[in-house]
């Protein structure tokens, strides 16, 4: 009886574990708690090799933000503001090519949503997971895991997402939700 009640317990957890058929159902963690529904009229976005995640010189101004940078001109501001090119030790090496090989053509067919967290030590690890587009609002995904010893060393450090110009030219806000692991 107990192998019966333990089988039929475990496949209502399956049932119960299923996705949803008309889209995923995807839970924020916003002060309302709803959900966010993503179905046909909403682009979701799992490109890691299309976003990049970097730690900057800690030298300049610490400061956590989210910008929308749709042309070349915003893309030189973000980089000389955060001194990126100047001093790339804490970025990888295939990060580095991709940000310098980005010219004014590049901006014809895609952009970038940068989110730039102060994270309070530099073992911290941030990472973009994917973006979800939906109406003029861009909600980034990104996972935080923390550093294991007390560790003091404040840190910043940037998720770069790569985003279609069709999908950046509406955006007009930026909400990141973290997991963390």
């Amino acid at each position: 009886m107990k192998k019966l009640v333990l089988i039929l317990s475990l496949l209502l957890l399956t049932a119960c574990a299923s996705a949803p058929e008309n889209g995923r159902e995807v839970t924020s963690d916003n002060s309302t708690g709803d959900s966010l529904k993503i179905g046909p009229d909403t682009a979701e976005v799992e490109l890691s090799q299309d976003i990049m995640n970097f730690r900057t010189s800690d030298t300049e101004e610490l400061k956590s933000e989210n910008r929308v940078i749709k042309t070349y001109e915003e893309f030189e501001d973000y980089i000389n503001d955060y001194a990126i090119l100047d001093n790339p030790f804490f970025i990888d090496e295939e990060s580095l090519n991709k940000l310098q090989k980005v010219d004014e053509a590049y901006f014809e067919k895609q952009g970038f949503v940068a989110v730039v967290l102060v994270v309070s030590s530099g073992s911290t690890k941030v990472s973009g997971e994917n973006y979800i587009v939906k109406n003029e609002i861009i909600e980034t995904f990104i996972s935080s895991i923390e550093a294991q010893m007390g560790t003091t060393d404040i840190a910043t450090r940037h998720v770069l997402f790569v985003v279609d110009k069709e999908d950046l030219d509406k955006i007009t806000e930026v909400k990141v939700t973290f997991s963390l692991k």
